[in-house]
């Protein structure tokens, strides 16, 4: 039996091959620390998101974790008494008004 035929050119392969990992990229996120009552904020954590894992890296400690979730990480983290909020790095957020200014959403 013959080996089957070539999946187009070279370049229109390539060109699949970005489509499929851009298809199924994991979702990148951070868990960010509230210091205080809005006083100042940092990130704790960065992290990659896949459809049935997460996995989470911590710069000032180089220690890394493997989740179920993003949020599974950050309901273990809030345990310990930190005020830590998901964000998703490539997940554009609306306008929002805080006591009355309009903070504009991040751009892609």
């Amino acid at each position: 039996m013959p080996d089957p035929a070539p999946l187009g050119t070279p370049e229109e392969f390539h060109l699949m091959l970005v489509d499929l990992a851009n298809e199924f990229a994991p979702r990148r996120f951070a868990l960010c620390e509230e210091y205080g009552d809005r006083l100042d904020g940092g990130v704790f954590a960065w992290g990659l998101a896949f459809p049935d894992s997460a996995l989470l890296r911590h710069d000032g400690r180089t220690s890394t974790g493997h989740f179920a979730t993003a949020e599974s990480a950050l309901r273990l983290f809030t345990r310990t008494g930190r005020r830590l909020h998901l964000i998703w790095i490539d997940t554009p957020t609306p306008a929002r008004v805080d006591h009355g200014v309009v903070v504009p959403s991040n751009r892609q």
